[in-house]
């Protein structure tokens, strides 16, 4: 269940034991299959139960949906914490925790994509908060014509990807299309770090990313046209900014990337954890 792009939908068959998969076509001209299908993770019921102070989700995905390999069962647990100082709450947390098992080689690669907008969802446009990416070896350049990762990773500095609490508008427009990119985070021995961080204008409200996933994937709403939000609000292109803590897109058919495979046996586990923070004044 593979929550960005593979190529032409294809599973190798050297991931998967000598068998090639056709996943479906759901994206473009019919040759990419994007977010876990038609019918993705994110459009099914899954169950929940109140587990302690935490919230559970399960969920039990067939073998051949989608045409994934396999039987998948998959448990997320949403907690939130908050860390106090001088007596007054500092800080909120909400944390994913994300395990799956397999009783077939499978490709997965598990996210929560909420967009951002720190100066209010009815603000417009998000071009004026600023973003930082943390600790991270490059970024992924993108095939114009696929839209997917060419297989490098390419070092930042002196490029409209190198984010350290930017402007996100004073940057975008060297980006064509707006940003739909990953970032390789350096991440070790699945230790969750901060990954980026999204601040409004007048610096007073911020959420931190930390994660143990291997790369952080940024997209600046560049497709939103009208949606409808809560209180009437209409979100616009760029009204929303994406940051989504995951594998790299279409890993699945590129060696040099992070490996995507669950196999029978093995546990897939991965966190995400926000940290909410407002600030007593803007600081910039």
């Amino acid at each position: 269940w593979y929550q960005r792009r593979v190529r032409e939908a294809v599973v190798s068959t050297q991931s998967t034991g000598g068998k090639e998969y056709q996943l479906s076509l759901n994206h473009g001209d019919g040759t990419v299959h994007l977010h876990g299908g038609y019918v993705g993770l994110s459009k099914v019921v899954w169950g929940c139960e109140i587990v302690g102070d935490t919230l559970q989700f399960k969920h039990t995905q067939s073998d051949g949906t989608e045409g994934y390999p396999g039987n998948m069962e998959l448990i997320v647990t949403v907690s939130i914490r908050t860390k106090s100082a001088g007596g007054r709450i500092s800080g909120t947390f909400l944390s994913l925790d994300m395990k799956a098992t397999c009783d077939h080689a499978t490709p997965i690669n598990l996210t929560f994509h909420p967009y951002f907008n720190m100066d209010g969802h009815k603000s417009g446009s998000a071009l004026d908060n600023k973003l930082t990416v943390f600790d991270y070896a490059g970024y992924l350049p993108m095939n114009p014509d696929t839209n997917l990762p060419t297989g490098e990773i390419v070092k930042t500095r002196g490029t409209p990807f190198n984010l350290d609490r930017s402007r996100i508008g004073d940057l975008i427009v060297d980006v064509p299309g707006g940003y739909d990119h990953s970032f390789h985070l350096c991440t070790k021995d699945r230790f969750v770090v901060p990954a980026a961080e999204i601040e409004s204008k007048d610096g007073r409200y911020r959420v931190r990313i930390l994660t143990d996933q291997p790369g952080i994937h940024v997209y600046s709403g560049n497709y939103l046209a009208g949606t409808k939000g809560k209180d009437g609000a209409v979100y616009d292109k760029h009204s929303g900014i994406a940051l989504e803590a995951q594998n790299f897109p279409n890993a699945v058919n590129i060696p040099s990337f992070p490996n995507c495979i669950l196999r029978e046996g093995e546990e897939y586990s991965r966190n995400i954890t926000f940290s909410f923070v407002i600030c007593n004044s803007g600081m910039g």
